[in-house]
């Protein structure tokens, strides 16, 4: 999807360097947003002069020196920060370089009742569920955009736009590729069976589902002990649309591995005769338990269901909120709801 044009972000870009906060090294805070990755989230927030913005977690301070450039003189930015160090070194920036931004320190997962309502929010970190405080304290016709988890495997991170109505109920909600570091709050991952290579911790494999832990045990190890490795089909950007399309058909044995190749989303069952079978795709590699695994034979088939679909991108897919509680989560289903299943 094209971005949309900003000639007055393009402005304040120009005005504002990124190495005033990022550092000459780029380094100065980690971790650290990449500026083009601001950029583009700033573009879909579309925020106009005299606008009442938030910005939760500061970073490095970019975007709220940027949001205070959009707002301008008849608009307001209030910054919120739990660590009060980043907090104190993002203010000195603003003071030092003339921008207009207010910071807090608190827990951006409150929001920040005193200066609302707000006509955008942004929330440069991923919360366990997206809180209904930031929801409440949007004007009608509002838009938040923040990091949004989209189920409970360890690395479905998304970006969600949302607005919201008269009630400050979701009116429209959008999911697009990216995602930001998770917030200071725990991610209960109340649905799902995680097993850790005990000899390298750094191998781990995370089944979406109700299952033993012996399961998730032997599907990592039969993909660690011998494994077929092959190019991946769907190299580059194109590998996080695909994974976030199996996130939304959420197939049986959808599972998340980090093995010595990298971290990939695939498939994995127990045969009847207690064989473990797994398939894992990476933006880099296939990787299989064996060259004739029927769960390689399985995820091939959906990963070319998706190309042969027109390989939806993330924005593409159908998406909503659903409330538990005080907070919202994230979900994603096809447009195609045809597809095959392992």
């Amino acid at each position: 999807m094209p971005e949309p044009t900003h000639p007055a972000l393009d402005q304040a870009i120009s005005t504002v360097p990124s190495t005033q906060f990022h550092g000459v090294d780029g380094q100065a805070v980690r971790p650290c947003t990449p500026a083009a990755v601001t950029h583009r989230h700033l573009r879909m927030l579309d925020v106009h002069p005299g606008a009442n913005v938030m910005d939760i977690g500061i970073g490095s301070g970019l975007s709220a020196a940027l949001l205070a450039r959009l707002a301008g003189a008849e608009g307001r930015v209030t910054a919120i920060e739990i660590e009060p160090d980043i907090a104190k070194r993002a203010e000195a920036l603003y003071a030092e370089h003339g921008h207009r931004v207010t910071v807090a320190v608190g827990d951006g997962l409150l929001g920040y009742p005193p200066s609302a309502p707000y006509d955008r929010i942004l929330v440069g970190t991923t919360p366990p569920a997206i809180p209904d405080a930031w929801l409440q304290q949007l004007k009608p016709g509002g838009t938040l955009l923040c990091g949004a988890r989209l189920a409970d495997l360890p690395g479905a991170y998304a970006i969600a736009r949302v607005t919201v109505d008269d009630h400050h109920q979701p009116h429209t909600v959008e999911i697009h590729h990216g995602g930001y570091t998770p917030m200071i709050a725990a991610f209960p991952l109340k649905t799902t069976c995680r097993a850790v290579d005990p000899q390298q911790p750094e191998r781990a494999l995370t089944i979406l589902g109700e299952y033993e832990l012996g399961v998730a045990a032997s599907l990592l190890s039969s993909l660690t002990e011998t494994p077929r490795i092959a190019p991946t089909s769907a190299p580059g950007t194109d590998y996080f649309h695909l994974k976030n399309w199996l996130i939304a058909i959420a197939p049986d044995g959808l599972l998340e591995a980090t093995l010595d190749q990298g971290t990939g989303i695939g498939i994995g069952f127990l045969a009847p005769d207690g064989a473990a079978h797994a398939a894992v795709i990476t933006d880099a590699h296939v990787i299989a338990n064996q060259a004739e695994s029927p769960a390689l034979e399985a995820l091939g088939a959906l990963v070319r269901h998706w190309w042969e679909t027109g390989a939806p991108r993330t924005h593409e897919l159908r998406a909503r909120l659903i409330r538990e509680g005080e907070s919202w989560h994230a979900r994603i289903a096809p447009a195609v709801t045809s597809f095959p299943r392992p």
